[in-house]
């Protein structure tokens, strides 16, 4: 999985809790997370991606809606 130096900014912000206002890049974002998330063995690793794909899509909902 090579990801730009963009993304994985993205990435890291994304689990940090700051998400970007544009859908597009939303989706785009929550395609990379689940791929690391299919790759990750931590528990805690998987538990914490998994907590931003939450918050990833409820925003990617609240803008479409």
């Amino acid at each position: 999985m090579e990801l730009t130096e963009e993304a994985k900014l993205d990435m890291k912000n994304a689990l940090n809790g700051k998400l970007s206002d544009n859908f597009d890049e939303l989706k785009v974002l929550l395609e990379n997370l689940s791929a690391k998330k299919a790759v990750t063995t931590d528990h805690g690793t998987f538990k914490q991606i998994d907590k931003a794909m939450g918050k990833v899509q409820v925003k990617m909902n609240r803008l479409q809606g």
